[in-house]
């Protein structure tokens, strides 16, 4: 698979899908970017942390426990992304952060007491998504370069700063913490693949499965569906056999470069998540267990 041909064609997809919409987003958003700014107070709230960026992948599920007791830690902070945070709400997880890009309307926060919890949001993410938050919020643009993308960085504020994209919204989380001079980092419901299951238990997505359902079509047929559709590569990992489709490959890709050059320790307890000669596989359970020696020591 060449890299540079898998990322030019789904850059080139996101701007024939959705360039009215980031347009459209960003103007929308103006208001609420000028009343909150961007990442630069975020740096030193993660400076000297453990950095915990977590997925809805199902991975989540065997995870949640461990994060339970971590996220009232000092010394650990919880990156969650948009489509984990009802799974971690549900277990009386509170991130720290919860990062989003997604530019179509999606109920990430409905019903959700994010009032202490801190928004990452890219600066053309919906506007109407972004009225449910009620907590702090940081603005972000994409590190893409291009006429459109330059026009659109100029009307959101170049000082906002900027946040290598990786195709999905984890990478753009992992991109901030590894910048902020964090302690480690771990990775968990970061699956990037899949077998039986697409998303963590309570994942908004998977509701649309169980809302849709019928007699016929029961919720588990659905999603069983979608994983069909998307089956368009293989991965195999100790014997089990996942698949994936052209974004979770081109994160995972991204993801085991990205790494090479890293200056901290990463761990991974996603399933199949990244390549184990990118990070250390490992359980939450474990990871924990480390971050407790070092803090001892």
């Amino acid at each position: 698979m060449n890299k540079s041909d898998l990322y030019d064609r789904i850059n080139t997809g996101i701007l024939g899908e959705r360039a009215r919409a980031l347009r459209r987003n960003c103007n929308k958003n103006l208001e609420l970017i000028a009343l909150h700014g961007g990442l630069a107070r975020v740096v030193e709230r993660l400076a000297g942390r453990h950095a915990i960026v977590i997925g809805a992948g199902p991975s989540l599920d065997r995870a949640i426990p461990d994060l339970r007791k971590c996220f009232r830690r000092l010394d650990v902070v919880l990156i969650a992304a948009d489509m984990a945070l009802r799974p971690l709400a549900a277990a009386g997880i509170r991130p720290h952060f919860v990062i989003s890009c997604e530019t179509t309307p999606m109920p990430f926060f409905q019903g959700v007491p994010t009032d202490e919890m801190h928004l990452l949001a890219f600066s053309c993410m919906s506007h109407r998504t972004l009225l449910h938050w009620r907590g702090d919020i940081s603005f972000y643009n994409w590190m893409l370069k291009g006429e459109f993308y330059e026009d659109l960085w100029r009307m959101a504020g170049e000082d906002l700063g900027f946040v290598a994209t990786g195709s999905v919204v984890l990478s753009q989380a992992v991109s901030l913490a590894l910048g902020c001079a964090i302690r480690s980092l771990a990775l968990t419901g970061n699956d990037l693949g899949f077998r039986r299951s697409y998303y963590a238990r309570g994942a908004v997505s998977l509701d649309r499965f169980v809302r849709v359902a019928s007699r016929m079509i029961p919720a588990e047929s659905a999603e069983y569906a979608a994983i069909r559709a998307n089956r368009m590569y293989e991965i195999r990992r100790e014997g089990m056999l996942f698949h994936t489709n052209p974004p979770f490959l081109s994160a995972r890709m991204w993801f085991e470069e990205l790494f090479k050059s890293a200056r901290v320790p990463i761990y991974d307890s996603s399933e199949p998540g990244v390549s184990p000669s990118a990070a250390r596989k490992l359980g939450m359970r474990e990871y924990r267990e480390i971050i407790e020696r070092i803090r001892g020591r």
